[in-house]
């Protein structure tokens, strides 16, 4: 008589039954990467503008806070919105609200939120599924009288 080999029955139960166990973990994780990747951008982009508006005042002090060239007036959370800092780069979805009051002087640091526009017309932070926002600093810059 001739020896078959193969695969038994339980050997390959619990193969199906490992890989279902596997798929269960990984798809949620996979499927979560979009949520995730646009919270990044988000707290990158929030990143950027309050590097930018540090180098801005950086420059703002070498020339006296003279408004022009390398200095860019700064006032409220906006000026990042009007590409006066940014160049426009943060412009199209991207909204910026106002959190605390405006900075009094040179110097002087106000919060502010970063939020994301649907480009399919819904508002909401982000595509409204990851709530939130991002939080980005806004360093006064304004001429000296």
């Amino acid at each position: 008589m001739k020896s078959q080999s193969g695969f038994t029955l339980i050997e390959l139960v619990v193969v199906i039954v490992l890989l279902g166990v596997l798929a269960a973990i990984a798809v949620p994780r996979f499927v979560n990467l979009q949520d995730d990747a646009q919270i990044a951008q988000r707290n990158a982009t929030a990143a950027a503008i309050t590097s930018a508006m540090n180098i801005n005042y950086a420059a703002c002090a070498i020339n006296n806070f003279t408004v022009g060239g390398d200095c860019a007036a700064v006032t409220a959370c906006d000026a990042a919105n009007v590409g006066a800092v940014m160049q426009g780069f943060v412009a199209g979805n991207w909204t910026i609200v106002e959190v605390t009051a405006p900075p009094a002087g040179n110097g002087s640091v106000g919060s502010c939120t970063l939020s994301f526009v649907d480009p399919d017309g819904a508002a909401g932070p982000l595509l409204a599924s990851p709530a939130g926002t991002s939080v980005f600093t806004v360093v006064r810059t304004a001429p000296t009288p």
